[in-house]
């Protein structure tokens, strides 16, 4: 993009145009539209059993570190799926790669229902995870190519809106899975459940969603180097080493949830599931606004939203109750919501059409990253202190502070996009 008019470089390849002579509804295009119904359908293969995992590994281990080790794998797994992901798909195409990440997720949720046992649980975690990295690139990307044939115009809220029936699906398969726990069913009923929500996603991603990337650019992209850092370019790194230590923090705690709500907060499993169900809930409710919002000033956005998922992140350390969690939960939906679609916008800012791909996927290796050693780091404390009460404390306080680095980053970027200025199609 130039800084003068945010527009195509005179030499660079146009993408696929998805968005003509389509009706827009929420600001998406009619493949867009597509992509957000797959998407929803893929967030079901994950979202009907990952919020109980910790609760599953804690009852299928014998030691606390191998809750940490598990998730380590994962996330070690899940880092080499953004690291090759967002290249793959830019060699490749985002359909096509967007299809073979269902492969690893159903081979990993059906090896995990017929063999959950120690040592290979953390395996098929990883299969599982290797695969949703893709899923998460791909829908970032396939928006990131229609967002640049607009210039950047509302690029956070079409970024929300793409993820929209994911939150609303999040938010519903908990309580079905709850529901389903209740009534007898094991945690393993609920992996095999999700092995076929995969199966329907890789279906219905092969027959409705279109390619968003001309072929053109996958020839440039081919042409270009296999691993790129410094064609990121400065406003990446700026973003990238700004986001780092708070992402950090908070993959100390966030990870540990259930296993605070339910065995030191007293809560059972089926209100924690109602509880995350409203966290979900909100957020589909407050998306398109605070992504119209957001874009009008996206540095205080973020700003304010990491200080307030910091500070609100330290409450749950003072819960008890069930309607403690329903308010907390309520009150991080919009700073989520903020955070979510601000960091897609910015690690795409300013980087050309055939290298949005490798920014994105170069951008999730290094949060990433964080997680692989903030999940260890976090189990190590909660096995030093025996209280995930003093974790979540240690890991509000420290992301506050860290907000302060960010907000200095943030003032070093150069917006190379156009926020709330155009106006886009009319949806008539």
């Amino acid at each position: 993009m130039t800084d003068h008019d945010y527009g195509i470089s005179p030499g660079e390849e146009p993408i696929v145009d998805t968005r003509s002579e389509e009706k827009l509804r929420f600001g998406l295009s009619g493949n867009l539209q597509r992509l957000a119904l797959v998407t929803g359908i893929a967030q079901f293969s994950m979202s009907v059993w990952v919020w109980q995992f910790g609760i599953f590994l804690e009852a299928s281990i014998n030691h606390l570190w191998q809750i940490g080790l598990t998730f380590s794998i994962g996330t070690f797994a899940m880092i080499v799926g953004y690291t090759i992901s967002g290249t793959i798909a830019d060699y490749i195409g985002r359909k096509n790669a967007m299809v073979f990440a269902f492969v690893p997720m159903i081979s990993g949720l059906i090896s995990l229902r017929f063999f959950p046992v120690w040592p290979l649980i953390p395996f098929e975690y990883a299969l599982i995870e290797f695969g949703w990295a893709f899923i998460i690139i791909m829908t970032t990307a396939m928006p990131a190519d229609e967002i640049a044939q607009t210039s950047g115009t509302n690029a956070t809220r079409t970024f929300n809106m793409v993820l929209l029936p994911a939150f609303l699906v999040d938010g519903l398969s908990p309580v079905l899975a709850g529901f389903l726990l209740n009534a007898g069913y094991m945690a393993g009923d609920l992996h095999l459940l999700a092995a076929i929500g995969a199966l329907v996603a890789i279906i219905a991603t092969h027959r409705v969603v279109r390619e968003s990337l001309d072929q053109a650019v996958i020839e440039k992209a081919k042409a270009g180097s296999f691993i790129v850092l410094r064609g990121l370019g400065r406003n990446f790194w700026i973003f990238a080493a700004g986001m780092f230590g708070f992402v950090f923090v908070m993959n100390i705690a966030f990870p540990y949830l259930g296993n605070l709500i339910v065995n030191e907060w007293g809560v059972n499993e089926s209100m924690y599931a109602l509880a995350w169900g409203v966290w979900s809930i909100t957020c589909v409710i407050l998306m398109y606004s605070i992504g119209t919002a957001t874009d009008r000033n996206i540095r205080v956005a973020l700003v304010v939203g990491t200080f307030s998922t910091a500070a609100i992140v330290g409450l749950y350390s003072f819960g008890t109750t069930i309607p403690d969690l329903i308010i907390l939960n309520i009150l991080l939906a919009a700073p989520i919501v903020i955070w979510s679609g601000a960091e897609k916008t910015l690690a795409v800012n300013g980087v050309s059409n055939e290298m949005k791909g490798r920014a994105l996927g170069t951008f999730q290796f290094m949060m990433s990253s964080t997680r692989l050693i903030g999940q260890l780091t976090g189990a190590l404390l909660w096995d030093y202190f025996g209280s995930l009460r003093t974790v979540y404390g240690i890991a509000s306080i420290a992301g506050m502070f860290l907000v302060v680095g960010l907000a200095y980053a943030l003032r070093s970027l150069k917006l190379e996009y156009k926020g709330e200025s155009t106006i886009i199609a009319k949806t008539e």
